[in-house]
């Protein structure tokens, strides 16, 4: 019986005893985790950064309209026209890959009578183009020379930054350091120090200083005949890429 007891109380004693031995390594283990959650605190912050460029390329759209009495005079006439203004763009010496017929369209003309009836007078035949990528220094002596070869209409002229990639890796670097100065403020204000950035991400990208963005410039064919002696010119202004961040650092 003395011998069952002692037994027993053998078995609770290491009991409790392997009981304390867990509770301490709990105990020594939440301080640690305590210090990792200190360190993982972090403060996220979003920038830019924009970097102004003067657009040196542009991409014209005109085109070359015909009206004729039959339908095989105006196909006819509009073919010469458009041959003319070819002709004109390869002894400038573009190149065919940046030439591109955008629109081939043929309309009958009516005439309407007081009773309603409505007869065929004529047709009419539009072959609309585009040049890309053209030195916007030479584009009124371009418009001058197409206009004098047949062109008739100009639709629209789109500039472009040819140094986009490189000014937009320079807007990227303005973003992150704006972001860090951001963040070095709220650390200081929370009583920490700031750490190495943990996550960088890109933001939105506006592009279109990189492929050309529209002008819905108009003018007449007058006015484009003389742009290389001295009368209206192409203004492109600035265009400004922006690059967007969001950085999360680590605060100490």
């Amino acid at each position: 019986m003395k011998r069952n007891i002692k037994t027993a109380l053998s078995a609770g004693l290491i009991l409790a005893l392997v009981s304390v031995m867990v509770m301490g390594l709990a105990g020594c283990g939440a301080a640690p985790a305590a210090a990792a959650a200190v360190e993982a605190s972090t403060v996220t912050v979003s920038a830019s950064g924009t970097v102004k460029l003067v657009p040196d390329k542009a991409t014209v759209y005109f085109g070359v309209t015909t009206r004729e009495a039959t339908a095989e005079l105006a196909q006819s006439r509009n073919s010469e026209a458009v041959e003319k203004v070819m002709a004109v763009l390869t002894e400038r010496g573009i190149d065919e890959k940046s030439i591109r017929t955008t629109n081939y369209s043929m309309y009958p003309q009516y005439d309407y009578s007081e009773n309603g009836d409505q007869r065929i007078i004529g047709y009419t035949v539009y072959t609309n183009m585009s040049v890309q990528d053209q030195d916007i220094a030479d584009l009124g002596k371009l418009l001058s020379a197409c206009v004098a070869a047949g062109i008739n209409n100009v639709d629209n002229v789109s500039f472009l930054c040819s140094g986009y990639d490189e000014a937009y890796s320079q807007a990227l670097t303005q973003a992150v350091e704006a972001s860090k100065a951001k963040a070095e403020t709220l650390a200081a204000a929370a009583g920490k120090k700031l750490g190495e950035a943990v996550t960088v991400t890109e933001g939105w990208q506006d592009t279109s200083a990189r492929y050309g963005k529209g002008t819905n410039m108009s003018f007449t064919m007058e006015e484009a005949a003389v742009m290389d002696t001295g009368g209206p010119s192409l203004q492109p202004g600035e265009s400004e890429i922006t690059a967007n961040v969001t950085v999360t650092y680590a605060m100490k």
